[in-house]
């Protein structure tokens, strides 16, 4: 027990820490990415048939609380790395969950608001149905959705070289979620073998599990969230085995 809290105590102090210094550094930036997807939703609205107008409003938020995740928790790392404050994490008697969860927090409430405003973009301007009582399970699939796809960045990001080398990296494998996970089109649309391949990735069950919340598929939205909930176990603990943690 005394363990959990001296965990919780580590993390918070660590996010603390994190948040000064990443509203710092971006300043601006995470207001940006609050409303930088609503236009996507407006040009993907209009080459859409209306029935998918709820699939093309995942997809989007899928962006900012999946693929942004992925993109800024590496290139954080990166920075760490350049100003030497990785070692610092390293050299310091904390779990590299502790510090994994530092960086990504910090980013969580920007890309919930962020949700929240394309959400309500969508059911003021597209006709999106969406009822009061599927609010709660939307914002908990959002921080589910995020959770899912922590490792991705960390490991990014740890086994990274430069800032350089890691910002390269984390857009190719942006690139390959995108194409591969079917974020704006349905999984039923791709031939066996691709399918195959988008299950392997936690966006694709991500993409189900808000659908079906959506369109109270209880079953999809289930089995979904159970898929993503084995992700977020198995990504903490490859991150508490602490791969190149005490190595660099």
């Amino acid at each position: 027990m005394s363990g959990v809290v001296t965990a919780v105590r580590q993390l918070a102090i660590s996010v603390r820490m994190s948040f000064v210094e990443t509203t710092r550094e971006l300043g601006f930036v995470l207001g940006f990415t609050i409303i930088f997807p609503i236009g996507i939703l407006f040009f993907l609205n209009h080459l859409v048939a209306p029935d998918l107008r709820t699939q093309v409003l995942v997809g989007t938020v899928m962006m900012e609380t999946a693929l942004l995740n992925i993109n800024v928790l590496a290139q954080a790392i990166g920075s760490d790395k350049q100003t030497r404050l990785f070692d610092l994490w390293v050299s310091l008697p904390v779990s590299p969950v502790v510090y994994a969860l530092s960086v990504a927090v910090v980013l969580l409430p920007f890309t919930l608001i962020s949700a929240a405003v394309t959400l309500g973009v969508a059911v003021a301007f597209f006709g999106v149905a969406v009822s009061t009582s599927t609010l709660v399970f939307l914002v908990a699939g959002f921080a589910l959705v995020w959770a899912s796809t922590m490792g991705i960045g960390y490991l990014i990001g740890v086994f990274g070289g430069t800032p350089r080398q890691i910002n390269s990296n984390a857009q190719l494998v942006g690139v390959i979620l995108t194409f591969f996970a079917p974020v704006f089109y349905p999984v039923s649309v791709l031939p066996a073998p691709l399918r195959a391949v988008a299950y392997a990735w936690p966006l694709t069950w991500g993409t189900q599990f808000l659908v079906g919340i959506l369109q109270g598929a209880a079953s999809t939205t289930l089995w979904s969230a159970l898929v993503l909930v084995g992700f977020v176990i198995l990504w903490l603990a490859i991150i508490g085995i602490g791969p190149r943690w005490r190595q660099v």
